[in-house]
């Protein structure tokens, strides 16, 4: 997922833009919008202006001052997470946001998505947020990695704890807590011992094609508190080359601040969590080191080839920014 800058002559537009998502909000510009904003400012735009007095902006004027396709979708992207910033975005939100992707000509999904969420039609919303998760990543890894359709059953009745555990598999993730304290695997192994996770193969535990997600919060150094797995996923969105790079990161934003469970486990709810302290900018930061990986780690990665390397050596094979 690109990271990108915006110019200097377009970013004051931009600004006005992202402000009037955000006043649209049924909490109107909140401390967690108003985070999410001086962030973008801070990190993506290289302003430092005053949102109070920042006037509405039309779409088609918007249209004029911004013509990079890229930093369009970008641009309706950050939009998005705006709209979440503290609840389920308001229908004003959307049809803001609606009438500005149509002016960039920019066919980003995720507006149609959270447009079911506005609406309050959360089953559809479950179901189309699940057509383009990253969940079809860990699907497909797990696919290429056991080849074949039974053994991704498995995996996933395993991981739901419906069928006996493969003993035998988890062995090898046990094995990995022999290994010298300096390396990858051996850090691996205490992170999810430290963090109370079950080894691939264990009841309760993540399908292999899953376990680069818990390699990133190893390799990125974020712990798993929703502020953690927040900054974990935007990084895992970062280095994802895949249609579902946006919803990597939505995926946290919408349990973890906008209240919106999309896992099977019960999720502490904080709504407007990213407004807290310099989480929204800590969130973009995390973001922008993941997008100048060089590998991505969701695109049929063998972690097992790296596992004895030292920690360090095997973030700079990666480029996993300091």
């Amino acid at each position: 997922m690109d990271f990108l800058k915006f110019s200097a002559e377009a970013a004051p537009y931009q600004l006005r833009a992202m402000t009037e998502v955000a006043r649209a909000a049924r909490s109107g510009l909140a401390r967690p919008q108003r985070a999410m904003l001086n962030a973008a400012q801070r990190l993506l735009l290289r302003t430092d202006l005053d949102l109070e007095s920042l006037p509405p902006i039309e779409a088609e004027k918007l249209a004029s001052h911004c013509h990079d396709p890229a930093q369009a979708r970008q641009l309706i992207r950050v939009m998005v997470t705006i709209a979440l910033a503290d609840g389920p975005p308001s229908e004003e939100q959307m049809t803001i946001l609606r009438a500005y992707a149509e002016a960039l000509e920019v066919d980003e999904p995720a507006v149609k998505v959270i447009g079911h969420l506005a609406r309050h039609k959360l089953l559809r919303f479950r179901l189309a947020f699940a057509r383009r998760s990253h969940l079809r990543i860990y699907l497909r890894n797990t696919y290429h990695l056991l080849g074949g359709v039974l053994p991704v059953i498995r995996s996933i009745l395993r991981f739901r704890g419906v069928i006996a555990e493969d003993r035998e598999f988890a062995s090898r993730f046990h094995a990995l807590g022999k290994l010298p304290k300096e390396t990858l695997g051996n850090h691996f192994y205490h992170h999810c011992m430290n963090e109370g996770l079950p080894f691939s193969g264990e009841k309760g535990g993540f399908p292999v094609g899953a376990l680069y997600h818990d390699f990133t919060h190893v390799l990125a150094g974020y712990d798993t508190s929703p502020e953690g797995e927040m900054k974990a996923a935007a990084f895992q969105a970062g280095f994802t080359q895949h249609d579902a790079d946006f919803f990597t990161s939505l995926f946290a934003i919408v349990i973890h601040t906008a209240g919106v469970n999309l896992t099977p486990f019960p999720m502490p709810v904080v709504l407007g969590r990213i407004g807290q302290g310099d989480l929204a900018i800590d969130v973009l930061r995390a973001l922008e080191r993941g997008a100048q990986m060089k590998v991505d780690l969701g695109d049929d990665w063998d972690f097992w080839e790296y596992v004895e390397l030292p920690l360090d050596v095997a973030r700079e094979r990666l480029g996993v920014p300091a």
